[in-house]
């Protein structure tokens, strides 16, 4: 299932040793481009995940594959390649675009950006807080469950993360990326201080206490202030 973060969908240990990691997404084409800021983000986020395997369990030794059932578009191509898996056809062996490990913390970035702005547009309103509010009370009212649900449960906690995160712009906040799981990504501020707001979201989409809230991330040393309408 695409959207399964939290788990390797296949791993084949190699007789010489390492292993191949291959992340299914069984999507076609369009749903791709449905969102494209939210596949990224999963994307690069399971491609870490699968890479971090290699390294506790193989020794480093072996690959990351993306087998997709359907013709990557350009945006999700780049995002995969970069963060370092190649892409397969969906039988996991045909090679399509090679890995080239590169950076993608200004992939990140912008990705949370657009999918930040795509939630608000879709809520209709022009301050983040309250789309956050409003998200907030969604999730709270409708818990997930990441193993029976993961196609909501993912993208709601990336959303909520993304809505936080851009309440700090103003004061230098971007998102990088980061050696964390599930999900490798983090908000670093001008002054360097690390906020993880998807740890807090992750809380409440699973139908967390009251006090735990992105109005005020608890998961690192960074408050998040007011914003002001865009």
């Amino acid at each position: 299932m695409w959207a399964r973060v939290h788990k390797l969908d296949k791993v084949k240990a190699q007789p010489g040793g390492g292993a191949i990691i291959l992340i299914e997404d069984e999507r076609s084409t369009p749903n791709m481009n449905r969102n494209p800021a939210l596949s990224t983000l999963i994307a690069i986020a399971r491609v870490i995940a699968g890479r971090r395997a290699l390294e506790a369990k193989f020794d480093g030794k072996g690959e990351v594959r993306y087998a997709a059932a359907a013709t990557l578009p350009s945006f999700l191509s780049e995002a995969v390649a970069r963060a370092g898996a190649s892409i397969v056809a969906s039988d996991g062996e045909r090679m399509i675009v090679p890995a080239a490990l590169s950076g993608v913390a200004a992939l990140i970035d912008v990705a949370f950006a657009d999918l930040a702005h795509y939630v608000r547009t879709a809520l209709g309103v022009t301050e983040f807080s309250v789309a956050l509010e409003r998200s907030e009370a969604k999730r709270r009212a409708s818990p997930l469950d990441k193993d029976k649900q993961p196609e909501q449960y993912w993208p709601a906690v990336l959303e909520l993360a993304a809505l936080a995160g851009e309440r700090t712009r103003r004061h230098g906040g971007r998102w990088i990326d980061t050696r964390d799981l599930p999900l490798p990504f983090a908000l670093k501020l001008a002054d360097g201080a690390i906020a993880h707001p998807t740890v807090v979201a992750q809380k409440i989409v699973e139908g967390g206490a009251v006090e735990e809230t992105l109005a005020a991330d608890k998961s690192g040393p960074v408050e998040l202030p007011p914003d002001k309408p865009s």
